[in-house]
């Protein structure tokens, strides 16, 4: 008859690294440090543009979902290696935040719709103008002229060259945003 011996060493040493990964928790997204020049966040920003009720741009729902199963893998692996000791469950919750904050600058950089209101247009038109003040009265004037016919109006929605039409991405600071961290939980 066979005797068996627990291996209590590996058997405390599944339940320390259990115990470690447990502890930990990984973030993605927009902290709390970045901010527009002018002071808004960029987290604020990014929610809008999240779930505004008549032009969302997602891009943090669609790559949860279209990465799911990727990322399931991914932290299967990263805790088997945690398990085994190749490495700590900060260091492995670390670089999984790294990939999941790339992916999602990657979902940020394909969004191609909806594509921007006229008005958005000329304010990114006439904002490199010495004129140009941002803010309420900016948007308002855009507004008027987005519907008014006239010939500077015309002139200012037929001549966009150097003017970035892609959403999500005009000054680059939300895609530049996106990071991720490791706290305890």
């Amino acid at each position: 008859m066979a005797t068996v011996t627990p291996n209590t060493a590996g058997s405390e040493a599944l339940r320390r690294a259990l115990a470690e990964i447990a502890s930990k928790q990984a973030r993605v997204g927009f902290f709390e440090h970045s901010k527009y020049p002018d002071g808004t966040s960029v987290a604020h920003v990014a929610t809008i543009q999240e779930f505004h009720p008549q032009h969302a741009r997602p891009f943090m729902r669609p790559t949860i979902e279209e990465q799911r199963s990727a990322w399931q893998d991914t932290l299967k692996k990263g805790m088997q290696a945690v398990i085994n000791g190749r490495i700590d469950a900060t260091a492995m919750l670390q670089q999984f935040g790294m990939l999941a904050a790339g992916d999602v600058r990657l979902t940020i950089s394909r969004i191609t719709s909806p594509e921007l209101s006229p008005i958005t247009l000329l304010l990114r038109k006439r904002r490199n103008s010495p004129d140009f003040t941002p803010g309420g009265r900016a948007v308002g004037q855009a507004a008027r002229d987005a519907r008014f016919t006239g010939p500077r109006a015309a002139d200012d929605r037929n001549n966009l060259s150097g003017v970035s039409t892609k959403p999500l991405v005009d000054t680059g600071l939300l895609i530049q945003s996106v990071n991720s961290d490791v706290v305890d939980r």
